[in-house]
């Protein structure tokens, strides 16, 4: 009996054996199409590339000294397959989930269908008529991760179907008028200061002047730390970079003012109302200004037009390398945010980032009322960010498998506190250390995130989500609400946040 139960044990240790060598000699196909270069290919269909079995063994052997004769090895063996499989499930997961995000962009969504139909007919219309300006175009990745500029979904196509004006030329050329932007005063914080430095080069266009930008300003304050850093000693080159790419036109000290018409405004002065003595800064009430300007421009060619201004930034967005205005002040990596959480994989890691803002207390839940009326969102869900709003958008698109990053102000501390409680978001949550979080790093991760869930009464979330736009990435979740069965839905896409009917002067 107890022959024919040791040879039976025998038979089962062969069978064993020989199920998985198949699974491995099967297995083995994908993964190592996964982590070697295309030339492997060859090599595998030829008979020379190893196993992972053998992969593994040989691994063991180098790294631990053991080999498959001694006690340990069987659980070595199987430890090692079982991290093996599960990295080569991770590309396939992605490929799913990116797949499915693709096929549900909401970017022109409207309440009335008509305009929305409108919307994505002309676009696809002017799309399908410009292709060739593709050819011009260069593809642009920003932190190794892809955009889609320079291909067909590039919503700055729309920059090249205008056909009432001469192109190319910058506003004021012929004109000796300027809108100068100078001193340090400002409206708001750093989503409010980005608005007004777009509005000020929408208001070039619209009205045919120059703007001028005094050295060591607001604006290059604002810009520098984040985008075009002073790479030359002289500043030669950054200066004509600088100015070539925005239309605009530095100024080193007031002597250069001179022979310039430098634009005014009656009611300037009504903007400092209630402001003390920084409602009566000129500096400041010029910031103002362009912050509250809404361009009467028709939105497809708004868009179009501050799209290519975002555009330009991440074309030129800073990696570590230069100063600022300044020469002693070195910028920082834009980069920083996403390479600190996910290090080696941060371009390729599928994942959705959180923006959690507090505005303020009561002037918020004020502003989220006003963008509740023009937009048909929840008046509160997304300044409280509950967990079962955030699911309703991650749970459809597949992305409650992936990491979450929560980028944040701060002050909703009950906010943070549930999302880390939940049993389905906290596992998968992540905050940006101190050391790495800071406003540029910040924009990068959420502007570069495969799903970004923001607050649409935030000129921070507006802005990363006009820079989404820009580049066509798409998913970006600000309004929303629920309908007479308590589903949430979507009740404004993506370009929304360039629409002065909904966002009036942060559009």
């Amino acid at each position: 009996a107890r022959k024919a139960a040791a040879t039976a044990a025998a038979a089962a240790v062969v069978c064993l054996v020989v199920i998985v060598n198949a699974f491995l000699s099967f297995s083995s196909w994908s993964a190592d199409f996964q982590f070697r270069d295309p030339t492997d290919l060859s090599r595998r269909l030829d008979g020379h590339q190893p196993s992972i079995r053998s992969r593994i063994i040989d691994s063991l052997r180098e790294q631990r000294g053991i080999s498959p004769g001694d006690p340990d090895f069987q659980r070595l063996f199987l430890t090692r397959l079982d991290k093996m499989q599960k990295q080569s499930q991770i590309p396939t997961a992605r490929r799913i989930a990116l797949r499915s995000l693709d096929d549900q962009k909401k970017v022109w969504m409207r309440k009335n269908k008509d305009l929305e139909n409108e919307l994505q007919e002309t676009y696809k219309s002017n799309v399908n008529n410009h292709e060739g300006f593709l050819n011009n175009v260069q593809p642009l990745s920003v932190c190794g991760r892809p955009t889609s500029v320079g291909t067909r979904a590039d919503l700055a196509l729309l920059e090249h179907v205008r056909t009432d004006s001469v192109e190319h030329s910058c506003p004021g050329a012929n004109s000796n008028k300027l809108l100068l932007l100078q001193g340090h005063q400002t409206y708001g914080k750093t989503g409010n200061n980005l608005i007004e430095f777009m509005h000020a080069l929408q208001y070039a266009r619209d009205h045919d002047v120059t703007v001028g930008i005094m050295r060591d300003s607001w604006p290059l304050r604002v810009l520098l730390p984040m985008f075009m850093s002073v790479q030359d000693k002289d500043n030669t080159g950054w200066r004509h970079h600088f100015e070539q790419a925005f239309c605009v036109k530095l100024f080193d000290t007031a002597v250069e003012l001179e022979g310039w018409d430098i634009e005014q405004w009656d009611n300037l002065s009504t903007l400092g109302q209630g402001r003390g003595t920084l409602g009566m800064d000129k500096d400041y009430l010029t910031s103002k200004k362009m912050f509250v300007y809404v361009s009467q421009t028709p939105l497809l060619e708004y868009i179009a037009h501050q799209s290519k201004i975002l555009q330009t930034l991440y074309r030129n967005y800073n990696t570590g390398e230069g100063t600022t205005s300044r020469p002693w002040e070195k910028v920082r990596n834009m980069c920083s945010g996403i390479e600190t959480l996910f290090g080696d994989d941060s371009k390729n890691v599928v994942y959705s980032t959180i923006h959690l803002r507090g505005l303020e207390g009561k002037s918020g839940v004020q502003l989220m009322k006003r963008m509740s009326s023009s937009s048909g969102c929840h008046p509160t869900a997304a300044l409280e960010m509950e967990p079962e709003y955030i699911k309703s958008i991650l749970r459809p698109l597949g992305m409650l498998k992936f990491p979450i990053v929560l980028i944040t102000d701060g002050q909703n501390f009950d906010a943070i506190r549930r999302l880390v409680n939940d049993p389905d978001i906290g596992p998968r949550l992540k905050l940006v250390p101190q050391s790495a979080s800071w406003v540029g790093g910040d924009i990068t991760l959420a502007v570069m995130s495969n799903v970004f869930i923001g607050n649409p009464a935030s000129t921070f979330s507006g802005f990363i989500t006009k820079s989404r736009v820009a580049l066509g990435l798409g998913h970006s979740y600000l309004f929303r609400a629920q309908n007479e069965e308590g589903e949430w839905r979507n009740t404004c896409g993506d370009t929304c946040v360039f629409d002065k009917r909904i966002m009036a002067s942060m559009s």
